[in-house]
């Protein structure tokens, strides 16, 4: 009988320590995982100690219920920050600068002027992250911003989302047709993105306004090759020739389409 009780209790004593074991395991493997998902997470802008996140920006559906109209007292006081503001940051007082912002935003939180001010302070320190989600969430603020979207793109473009860029470029385009800005910018993303057939449109777009640009001409002659329209390429290469007589690599560049063309027809 004795040997049975000291059994049970070395079986109690078992199943106790096994159950501590596990809680134990749990709680160290619950730590370091916490632990290590923390470092591992990108911070993003809003947890970020910046001088952006002393203003409360909430959701863009608020905006119209919460935002009331400004005294005249208030839109100069704004207006005079916001000259303070171009002062500093075009002195490259950028900490000065972002202080003001702030300062202003606590008045007129979804100023258009001060944000982008905000986000161009961010590009001028190549913190591209931060001006990206300054400017998305002002282009939520104030849709269709033709401005504001052009910022996008630039910012969008400097960190290589040239996918992304230029869907928005083709947005401002619907905007503006004949921005030849945008044309030029769309042209030169597709071309990129080796969308030959869409920076043949736009490239020729371009040309209508600017027709002795060499760089325009030339990009249309290689969309003009890549697509097998072999003797129009022909053609802009020569009008190029005839701008840039020693102009030695497009001279290469016919020479090359004409073997290819000459290729071509002998194959058939």
């Amino acid at each position: 009988m004795e040997n049975l009780l000291f059994i049970k209790i070395e079986i109690i004593i078992f199943i106790l320590s096994l159950l501590y074991i596990l809680y134990y395991l749990w709680a160290k493997i619950y730590n370091v995982y916490f632990k290590v998902k923390n470092k591992i997470k990108p911070q993003t802008i809003k947890k970020r100690k910046t001088a952006l996140n002393k203003v409360n920006l909430k959701n863009k559906n608020t905006i119209t219920k919460n935002k009331k109209a400004l005294t005249d007292h208030e839109k100069n006081q704004v207006q005079e920050i916001l000259q303070k503001v171009k002062t500093n940051s075009s002195k490259w007082y950028f900490d000065t600068a972002k202080n003001l912002i702030v300062e202003g935003l606590s008045i007129d939180k979804y100023n258009k002027e001060l944000n982008l001010q905000l986000g161009l302070i961010y590009e001028k320190e190549k913190n591209y992250s931060n001006a990206e989600y300054i400017y998305k969430e002002l282009l939520e603020n104030h849709n269709g911003d033709y401005e504001i979207m052009k910022n996008l793109w630039y910012i969008l473009a400097v960190q290589n989302k040239l996918t992304e860029s230029l869907l928005i470029y083709e947005l401002l385009h619907t905007k503006k047709k004949w921005d030849n800005e945008v044309i030029e910018i769309i042209a030169d993303l597709s071309f990129t993105l080796w969308n030959y057939k869409k920076a043949l449109k736009f490239v020729t777009m371009f040309l209508s306004n600017k027709p002795r640009n060499i760089d325009k001409l030339t990009m249309r002659a290689i969309c003009l090759d890549n697509l097998w329209q072999i003797d129009e390429a022909i053609e802009v290469y020569k009008r190029i020739l005839d701008l840039q007589p020693y102009n030695t690599k497009v001279r290469e560049s016919l020479e090359l389409i004409q073997e290819k063309k000459k290729e071509l027809e002998e194959s058939k």
